[in-house]
């Protein structure tokens, strides 16, 4: 209260300057015009582990990950203009005192001028703290180069392999700052020192400038942006093909040198006498996309772009920690720094191209604090009666004491999603409220945060300014503010293991597995009614395996002879259930084997080959489903001693198997497993507990129990305790349980 009073006697002085020779006032207004100076206490943020979860400190104090967020786009970009004002206040109002707001060095760094334009910084930090004055504001800084910097510095700009620069393609006014961030657009290079450099310089001074500045008494945190959209996604990834250009051949060569030492080594690993350390180029489109054996890449022969990949995977995340040291090592106060990062759903069948694959170095990263993500885009997850999971493997980076934090960017699924600002109540749209209360309480529970991303801005509303989404938000940031002292404990009885290594050797392109096993089949399992976490294959060793009843390998295509080591001597053990999804453990970063499946899942099979696409029948339960196009390698099983699960149509050639082994039992699927009741179904042999037996979204965290469904109707669900509960659902609605008791505690 004090420090908002003192704000409002503040903002009375820069309106009373007229008056400062008038009657004596100048002394009185001196000291008023003191007052920003120490209106608000300088805030120190750190993220620290709280009751078993990575938690936000401010200024010492534990806060509920709840963040609103302006637009980056214009339009709403800008926080003291009266729409963004507005939706700060809104938010404000129901107790949020977490914001982050956008900032472009292209807004501030201009060209022919020495430094950058602070003010403007602190305008967009003033346009928060004048609709919430004790608020902690992160800011998102994007620190790809200015326009007018790559026009200047040609050579450190970003090539590509499947065509020219289009230079008719601009950004920043009247475009957006990332407009066709994902076209052949001109930008810096991610591999160009200069750029990295330069930007750096930049960012040191923003840091040093603000910091001394009253504004920057309210800036806790700095989100670190850059590649497209700020998520460190290579330029024009999705489409096109970086990165040819003068910057990422020079990097690439030293990269090599680095590793290979002398030529000869070198020629020996790809098997090709043409190239040398000085001549080495980057692949171009053809060798990117080859492949020996269907969807994979054979080591022996493909390492060379094996390796083009892997150092242009490195090159982002060594930009991305260089950043944030900066930003940390520039600021005088303790300040949390995060990034767009580790995105695995929903990642356009271009994971190599633009993905996030050095996400072990991210994680083991001390300048990063958090990583974050717009929740998945897979229509069927976002949408009503979806599980709206986010795009990253979460209890990985809750593992290493990282936090995450989901990007709930969702608000065009409302019907109403148009330029009347006016009647803004008749917005409301109870299937939307649904929706949103499930974005909301989900990250919440599962130990990470939030921010709502208002794109809704830009046409002149907010898309949550209505009174009913307003004080649902509000209700539920009470209830996990009430929480924070609640241990964190998973109630997970299933483990999902992930990998981002495989994709050095897969075709960097889609195929009939890609989005079926990442996104399509991910969220029929997580409608099976049973709890799983999510891990990466390399964070095996760090997770207690003894609360798990069955561990499904998603997409562990690759292993290392290590880890396949600790895979049978402690993870196939203790009676679980092993599910080893397609062809586990196929390349051991060397060559490519089918006997390493075989030795691994302890079942004998042998390839085949089906020239269409392969619809499966999964026997008990009765249900079918198909591949989109034909799928190899492929393979039957072979095993006298497994049982049948499913087969493949018209030839009833086994492709999912159960064999009982001495200390475990070993599910094999030849294709990929799809479909919410064969998940449960193996789950249920498996021992685990299933909450529910319709294919609503259920998920248990820490004595709390969530239920989203988009049919309602009866349910009888489950309490692990032995009770059960019946309640009659909504359609579209969700409803938050506690878990041990039952009773409703949010609907």
């Amino acid at each position: 209260m004090i420090n908002k009073c003192l704000y409002q006697l503040t903002f009375l002085a820069s309106k009373a300057v007229f008056f400062s020779n008038y009657n004596g006032m100048s002394i009185v207004l001196a000291l008023l015009f003191a007052l920003p100076i120490w209106a608000q206490k300088p805030k120190s943020a750190e993220i620290k582990s709280y009751f078993g979860r990575p938690t936000i400190h401010v200024n010492g104090l534990p806060q509920t990950p709840s963040f609103y967020a302006l637009t980056h786009a214009y339009g709403g970009r800008w926080s003291w203009e009266e729409v963004p004002a507005r939706n700060i206040k809104n938010f404000c109002n129901i107790g949020i005192r977490l914001f982050q707001v956008d900032l472009y060095l292209e807004d501030i760094w201009y060209k022919n001028t020495g430094n950058l334009d602070i003010a403007k910084v602190q305008r967009q930090v003033r346009g928060v703290l004048d609709q919430c004055p004790d608020a902690g504001v992160v800011i998102r800084v994007h620190v790809n180069a200015p326009f007018w910097w790559n026009e200047a510095n040609p050579d450190e700009c970003t090539q590509y392999a499947d065509g020219p620069v289009d230079k008719i393609l601009k950004s920043g006014a009247p475009h957006n700052n990332e407009e066709h961030d994902i076209d052949r657009v001109l930008r810096a290079s991610l591999a160009s020192e200069k750029w990295k450099k330069e930007s750096g310089e930049k960012l040191i001074e923003l840091c040093q400038k603000l910091a001394k500045t009253p504004e920057g008494n309210a800036v806790m945190g700095m989100h670190l942006s850059g590649g497209i959209y700020g998520e460190w996604h290579y330029w024009g990834f999705i489409n096109h093909d970086p990165d040819t250009g003068v910057a990422m051949t020079r990097y690439f060569r030293n990269w090599l040198k680095n590793k290979y030492k002398t030529t000869e080594n070198l020629q020996k690993a790809w098997n090709n006498a043409t190239f040398s350390l000085e001549n080495a180029g980057v692949p171009d489109v053809a060798e990117r996309l080859r492949t020996q054996d269907g969807m994979f890449k054979d080591p022996a022969q493909e390492q060379r772009v094996i390796d083009y990949f892997t150092a242009q995977q490195q090159v982002v995340a060594e930009d991305a920690i260089y950043f944030c040291r900066l930003a940390k090592q520039n600021w005088p106060r303790k300040l949390i720094t995060g990034i767009f990062y580790g995105y695995l759903h929903m990642t356009f069948n271009r994971q190599t191209v633009g993905g996030h694959l050095f996400v072990k170095e991210i994680l083991e990263s001390p300048y990063i604090d958090y990583l974050a993500a717009p929740q998945t885009y897979w229509e069927n997850t976002r949408k009503a009666g979806g599980s709206g999971i986010s795009r990253g493997i979460i209890e990985s980076t809750l593992l290493h004491g990282k936090l995450w934090l989901d990007e709930i960017d969702n608000g065009y699924l409302h019907p109403e999603n148009n330029y009347d600002n006016i009647r803004f109540k008749e917005r409301y749209d109870p299937v939307y409220e649904a929706i949103l209360k499930r974005c909301g309480l989900l990250p919440l529970m599962r130990g990470i945060g939030y921010w709502y991303y208002d794109f809704g801005l830009q046409k002149g509303f907010g898309w949550w300014d209505n009174p009913q989404y307003l004080a649902n938000i509000k209700v539920e940031k009470e209830v996990f503010d009430k929480r924070l002292q609640v241990p964190y404990q998973s109630e997970a009885d299933v483990l999902y293991v992930w990998s981002q290594d495989v994709f050095y050797y897969l075709k960097s392109a889609w195929t009939p597995l890609s989005m079926n096993v990442l996104d399509h089949s991910t969220e029929q399992a997580m409608r099976a009614g049973v709890v799983g976490d999510h891990v990466y294959d390399f964070d095996l060793e760090r997770v207690n395996l003894n609360r798990y009843k069955a561990v499904v390998f998603m997409n562990v295509y690759h292993l290392t002879d290590a880890q396949k080591q600790f895979i049978v001597s402690k993870v196939a053990q203790n009676n679980r259930t092993i599910v080893w999804n397609y062809l586990t453990g196929y390349s051991d970063g060397r060559t490519l084997n089918l006997d390493f499946v075989k030795h691994l899942t302890g079942i004998e099979m042998v390839r085949i080959e089906l020239k269409k696409a392969p619809r499966v029948n999964f026997l008990s339960p009765a249900y079918s489903y198909k591949f989109d196009a034909e799928v190899a390698p492929l393979v039957e099983i072979k095993d006298a001693n497994a049982q049948v699960l499913a087969q493949l149509d018209s030839t009833n050639q086994v492709m999912i198997a159960r064999k009982k082994m001495p200390d475990y039992t070993s599910v094999f699927c030849a294709l990929p497993l799809n479909g919410t009741t064969g998940f449960r179904e193996i789950f249920r042999q498996a021992g685990c507990h299933i909450y529910n037996e319709q294919n609503d979204f259920t998920y248990a965290n820490s004595g709390l129990l969530l239920l989203h469904t988009k049919d309602g109707g009866e349910r009888i669900l489950h309490l692990k305790n032995g009770q059960t509960v019946k309640i009659s659902l909504q359609k579209a609605s969700t409803t938050l349980f506690d878990a041990t008791t039952g009773k409703v505690l949010l609907q």
